[in-house]
C-alpha cells in the first residue's frame, strides 16, 4: 500500500513568503547594480581601472536584467509548484470523500 504524502502548507506558504521577501531585497540591491563599485574605482589609480570601469558599465544593465529574469522565473516556478500541489491535494481529498 502506498504511503500518504504529508504536505505542511503553512510551511510551504512560509517558504514562498521568504522567497518573495528575498526577491524584494534582491530587487532593491539590483537597482544599484555595479554603480557603487564603479564609483569606488574612480578613486583608484591603476593601468587597468579604466578598462574595468568600461567592462562594469557594459555589464551593468545586462546583469541586472538577466538576474531579475532568473529570479522571477524561479519564483514563478515555485509558486506554480505550490499551486499544483494544493490542487492535487484538494482533488485527492474530494475523491477520498467521494465528492466530484
Amino acid at each position: 500500500m502506498a504511503e500518504r504524502i504529508k504536505v505542511d502548507y503553512d510551511e510551504v506558504n512560509d517558504a514562498v513568503g521568504r522567497i518573495n521577501k528575498a526577491i524584494k531585497s534582491y530587487n532593491s540591491l539590483a537597482e544599484q547594480g555595479f554603480d557603487d563599485a564603479i564609483s569606488v574605482l574612480d578613486e583608484m589609480n591603476s593601468d587597468y581601472v579604466g578598462k574595468l570601469q568600461q567592462v562594469l558599465d557594459c555589464l551593468n544593465p545586462k546583469v541586472k536584467e538577466k538576474m531579475n529574469s532568473i529570479v522571477t522565473t524561479y519564483v514563478n516556478k515555485t509558486s506554480n509548484a505550490v499551486d499544483t500541489m494544493k490542487k492535487v491535494d484538494e482533488a485527492v481529498a474530494r475523491n477520498y470523500r467521494g465528492e466530484q
